[in-house]
């Protein structure tokens, strides 16, 4: 043994490796650095990217089982002894023997995954693989250096990144699409129409240019079959066809021959309905849209397009809003087959349809903007002529009616004064002036009914020009309600009114316009006297909840019709089948709009609850206020 091996054998012998007296054969040596040779083999066999190992000359001596599958290898022995220079070059193109450059790099550089070890450069390329695909892989060079013979075999490590260039020129596509979509508004058409559309803004020649190019980006850069956008028609809610893209020409005419046939709900159910309305996507099966065959409409439906209808198709849709109002919705539809609808895709949509709305608001502000001025001019007008009308009311309806109504007293207490100095000898011209007071009292009724007719008017009109305004003091809610019921009940004979209220002990104090709050209680009972059947009573309760005050009067009439609750507080709005005659229709349905008026007002509020055949329960709401230092 040469004092080189000695030296290697006693200082293993001292760091316990080796046990003194029992040399290394060489045999044994050369068997060991097989088994290490072996199991490096080994791994690079395994390892998940692609090697090819070089000699120093560059000639292939290892390829490993993910480069032959990246290559379309059948097996090591093809490529071992293989120029490397030229087994790469014969998978480049003809145009593409550099790396390859994305004419977007930084879109390339936003997906790649990963960065090169700091001193080994790395390389872009675009295979053509002997089955024709073409593949993008980047490809890192690692030299192995022998201490004492310098280099000696040299790894290249290849890694795909089709899904990342497909990644990117997808990316590349949405940016080049958000561009052409931000560039539309300088292709507007500089002659718009001086009106509004009479269906739906969306339906403006602006705006279905700018939904064009919405449905044409999001089906150039989703992969799906059509894509189509619908809107609401202003009174109706009914859908209108605004845009398309990937229909054919005959589908695309035929949705617009129905538009307006459709109300939106029919097509779907009360769930998704309900998210579109909360502003949430849906994504649906096509068979769970109501189709028109299943609306069991009576439209021509072209045979040719029978082969269109949805078979085993997804939806997707998205709400649209124009100053916080829905006003229509995208759908975007694709085949089952090519998978759900991702998280990714659906914000695509979201952004493309949002910098839409924003142009649309645009243009809608451009639309809006002349009729916003001749509104505030009319409003303007419609201030000065309601206030001439106020001074027309006070003094020249106000006046004559007053005069009217007080004479009318005068004759009726003239004539019972009169009757009452008769003795009983004439007694046979009691009867005569019995007949004469009857048209007196008649009379009198109506210049009371005229006077509230047009006391509503005036405060009406108040109402509508902000300058109605109340006269707030402490008043006691119990007294008040008293003293309205009993007037009421001497009134209204027909009908007895159940009062349940608290003690005269306990005090209700509020802050309110006491006449205003008469009103309110007035009109609620004469309702309820109105439509309550004879011989049964009208209930009136008031009860304390909460630091407020809640009354409420109930007949047990013929009830409401579900549809006209919700329009019953509105300005002019009269139910259907009352009768001409009754107070609340000759003041032109404006009772109950002013009782909301008035008790919205004081901070309070009004409802309603009905049913066909189980009366109606008018109720109210106002804050308990007890006077300072109580």
């Amino acid at each position: 043994m040469g004092k080189r091996s000695h030296h290697v054998v006693q200082r293993k012998q001292k760091q316990g490796r080796i046990p003194r007296g029992k040399p290394i054969s060489h045999a044994r040596h050369l068997r060991a650095t097989h088994r290490l040779f072996n199991q490096v083999g080994a791994i690079c066999e395994s390892f998940p990217e692609g090697l090819i190992v070089c000699d120093r000359n560059q000639k292939i001596v290892q390829i490993n089982a993910a480069a032959r599958r990246l290559f379309e290898v059948d097996s090591e022995a093809q490529c071992q002894g293989r120029d490397y220079q030229q087994f790469l070059t014969s998978y480049l193109s003809v145009d593409e023997q550099s790396p390859f450059i994305s004419s977007e790099q930084w879109l390339m550089n936003l997906v790649l995954a990963g960065k090169p070890a700091p001193g080994f450069p790395e390389q872009t390329l675009l295979l053509v693989l002997p089955s024709g695909h073409k593949i993008s892989a980047t490809v890192r060079s690692f030299p192995i250096v022998d201490q004492e013979h310098g280099m000696q075999e040299i790894v290249f490590v290849f890694q795909e990144l089709t899904y990342y260039s497909q990644a990117a020129s997808h990316l590349q596509r949405v940016h080049e699409s958000m561009l052409d979509l931000l560039n539309v508004i300088a292709r507007i058409p500089e002659q718009m129409e001086a009106h509004l559309p009479e269906e739906t803004f969306l339906l403006s020649p602006p705006v279905i240019y700018v939904a064009q190019q919405v449905v044409d980006i999001i089906l150039s850069v989703l992969d799906c079959h059509r894509v189509n956008m619908l809107a609401f028609g202003h009174r109706t809610s009914r859908l209108y066809f605004v845009a398309g893209s990937g229909n054919t020409t005959e589908q695309e005419q035929y949705y617009r021959d129905i538009g307006g046939y459709f109300h939106g709900s029919e097509m779907l159910d009360r769930a998704a309905w309900a998210r579109l309305e909360a502003k949430q996507e849906i994504v649906l099966a096509m068979n769970q849209v109501h189709t028109i065959e299943r609306l069991g409409k009576q439209l021509p439906f072209p045979a040719s397009l029978y082969p269109m209808l949805p078979g085993s198709e997804t939806i997707l849709l998205l709400p649209l809003h124009l100053e916080q109002q829905w006003v229509g919705v995208p759908y975007v539809i694709k085949a089952s087959s090519e998978g759900e609808y991702t998280p990714e895709e659906i914000a695509l949509v979201k952004v493309v349809t949002a910098q839409a709305m924003l142009l649309i608001e645009g243009i809608y502000c451009f639309y809006t903007q002349g009729e916003k001025q001749q509104k505030t001019f009319a409003q303007r007008e419609m201030r000065r002529l309601a206030s001439e009308f106020l001074t027309l009311a006070t003094h020249e309806l106000r006046t004559p009616l007053t005069g009217i109504m007080g004479n009318l007293q005068l004759a009726q207490r003239r004539l019972e004064t009169f009757k009452k100095q008769l003795a009983s000898p004439f007694a046979q011209i009691q009867e005569p002036l019995t007949h004469a007071q009857r048209p007196l009292e008649a009379a009198s009724q109506c210049a009371q009914l005229q006077q509230r007719i047009i006391n509503d008017l005036i405060d009406d009109a108040r109402i509508q020009t902000h300058t109605l305004t109340l006269s707030l003091k402490h008043e006691d809610l119990g007294t008040l309600l008293r003293e309205v019921v009993d007037r009421q009940q001497k009134a209204v004979l027909e009908h007895s009114i159940m009062l349940d209220i608290p003690t005269l002990e306990q005090c209700v104090p509020i802050l309110a316009d006491a006449g205003r709050i008469k009103y309110v209680l007035t009109t609620y009972l004469t309702n309820a006297d109105t439509y309550s059947p004879p011989g049964l009573p009208v209930t009136v309760q008031l009860r304390i909840t909460n630091a407020f005050a809640n009354i409420s009067v109930h007949n047990e009439g013929s009830g409401i019709a579900r549809e006209e609750l919700d329009h019953l507080w509105e300005r002019f709005f009269r139910t259907k089948g009352c009768a001409v005659q009754h107070e609340l229709d000759l003041s032109f349905g404006l009772s109950l709009y002013l009782c909301r008026v008035f008790i919205e007002r004081h901070e309070g509020s009004v409802g309603v609850q009905s049913a066909p055949g189980e009366g109606a329960t008018f109720w109210l709401t106002l804050p308990i206020t007890p006077p300072p230092g109580k």
